[in-house]
């Protein structure tokens, strides 16, 4: 009986050591694939909606109801430029509406690099981008020059 249960206790042992080896293989693998994921290629997706930079901030401040279904979808925004920022490696372009409360923040894709180089504050520009919310303003990710 005692070689039986120490038998069954070094199995119990060894399967937990092989539970716990296989967590923390999934888990890093997981964590790989999280860490080295692409960004999405904005000009591939299907645009949701085309938006003034006027029509999108006045949804804005009705309370932001109209906006809620666009998160995480691709939309098109017209606009003027009120500023072009550059961080980390990446452009980021402030539109402005008819309010100076609230404005429109693009962070570009690393590809639209060259594009941007060309623009000027005051400048028309039409862009796409993925809405990823919004507070005080509207926020955009990913986005590229159409």
């Amino acid at each position: 009986m005692y070689n039986f249960l120490k038998n069954l206790m070094t199995q119990k042992k060894s399967s937990l050591f092989f539970i716990l080896i296989f967590l923390v293989l999934a888990s890093l693998i997981f964590l790989y694939v999280y860490i080295n994921r692409s960004e999405p290629d904005t000009t591939q997706l299907q645009t949701s909606q085309v938006f003034t930079s006027n029509e999108l901030l006045s949804n804005l401040e009705n309370k932001g109801q109209k906006l809620a279904h666009f998160i995480e979808k691709a939309i098109e925004i017209e606009g003027e430029i009120k500023e072009i920022t550059f961080q980390d490696g990446k452009y980021s372009l402030i539109l402005k509406g008819n309010s100076d409360k609230t404005y429109i923040l693009c962070e570009m894709q690393p590809n639209q690099n060259h594009h941007i180089a060309e623009l000027k504050a005051g400048q028309e520009v039409k862009l796409k981008g993925i809405l990823k919310g919004f507070l005080m303003d509207v926020i955009l990710l990913h986005c590229v020059i159409v």
